[in-house]
């Protein structure tokens, strides 16, 4: 039984393979992120040990979904004012290419139908900062 740790990139291409491996072969996955342990992947024969020799221990309640805020965006200039307003301000801080683009013809578009700047730029410097490469 051996025992394999893969990054989660690498686990999503290689989902098929390592499950026979994991079903046939009895072996264990471990999957990372960045250098660090997110979940294993045992054989059921494992998982019915670990159900009769370890209880569950008292699962934490499930989160709410996450609302898309993003839902409904569409060109600012075929949206309602008030959707552009909420979905500008649920998007700040997002250094998503296609959400700053969005976010850049929606300040526009307020300004040019209230006359009023929106209380935030389209994108800031620091968030420009901080962005992946």
């Amino acid at each position: 039984m051996a025992e394999m740790v893969v990054s989660a990139s690498e686990f999503r291409v290689r989902l098929k393979d390592l499950a026979n491996s994991i079903a046939e072969d009895q072996h264990r996955v471990i999957v990372t992120r960045h250098g660090h342990k997110l979940v294993a992947l045992v054989s059921q024969e494992d998982l019915e040990f670990l159900r009769k020799h370890k209880p569950a221990p008292t699962p934490r309640p499930m989160p709410d979904p996450v609302v898309d805020v993003t839902e409904g965006m569409d060109h600012p200039d075929r949206m309602e004012t008030k959707d552009i307003e909420r979905i500008y301000q649920a998007t700040e801080g997002s250094t998503d290419e296609r959400i700053v683009n969005w976010r850049g013809k929606a300040y526009l578009t307020l300004w040019l139908r209230t006359r009023k700047h929106p209380a935030s730029p389209p994108i800031r410097l620091e968030d420009v900062a901080r962005s992946p490469t």
